[in-house]
């Protein structure tokens, strides 16, 4: 009798404490037009809104590359859903910034939104993928740009407006051979939007390109548990 009662009071201890630890608030934090506020929320709360977004993204990723078995064929089909189903952010809406996946719930984002929704999705689909800033040599201007590794090879894409670059065969081409001067061109798939507005040089920008021997943890590829479990170690051990 006495087991059972210590078993009985072990488990009141647990729960007990387990709800305590569980209601303890912690900070989430959220940008309205680029400006950042801190909000607290039970710990609870905030596990929770996490393991809905990694779920929502397993689904769709699911749906999104059915029957799809080439890695290149789940790039392409993530990158035209991307471009199908996101808006640029109407200038009368404020921009918001919290979780990759309300962006896609509002079907809207700025330009960088469009990248990290698309890079996002790629590892989720169990590609290597990210998104950077990339700068003109004489760093006047910048885009964000998706790098997706596809076969040992990085290749670039713009969901914000819809480009990636090919060969003459319309064939994706990848970083190593627009570096060396191979011929390419820029496809669009973003037709519903003014043609001027998707004139862009890429080529100011091919000489900025990141290192991409290996894309480090970043926002995009750490909303897995696993991956984000990763990367907590690895801030607090810096």
């Amino acid at each position: 009798m006495k087991k059972y009662l210590s078993i009985i009071l072990c488990l009141i201890i647990l729960t007990a404490a387990a709800f305590f630890v569980l209601n303890i608030n912690v900070t989430t934090r959220q940008g309205i037009n680029y400006q950042w506020h801190t909000v607290k929320i039970p710990l609870y709360l905030k596990l929770l809104d996490f393991f809905d977004r990694h779920y929502n993204y397993k689904e769709l990723v699911k749906r999104i590359t059915l029957n799809a078995k080439d890695d290149r064929v789940k790039a392409m089909r993530i990158f035209e859903w991307t471009c199908n189903n996101l808006k640029r952010a109407p200038q009368t809406l404020p921009v918001v910034d919290d979780h990759v996946w309300h962006i896609i719930v509002r079907g809207y984002g700025a330009r960088d939104q469009f990248s990290d929704v698309f890079s996002t999705l790629c590892n989720y689909a169990g590609l290597d993928a990210f998104y950077t800033w990339v700068y003109t040599q004489e760093r006047t201007s910048r885009i964000p740009l998706s790098f997706v590794e596809l076969s040992g090879k990085w290749f670039i894409f713009d969901p914000y407006n819809g480009a990636y670059f090919t060969n003459a065969q319309g064939l994706p081409v990848d970083i190593d051979a627009i570096k060396l001067g191979n011929s390419w061109r820029v496809k669009h798939l973003r037709t519903e939007i003014n043609p001027t507005d998707l004139d862009v040089d890429y080529s100011r920008y091919f000489g900025n390109f990141p290192d991409t021997k290996k894309a480090a943890l970043r926002k995009a590829n750490i909303q897995s548990p696993v991956n984000r479990l990763f990367f907590e170690i690895q801030k607090r051990i810096k």
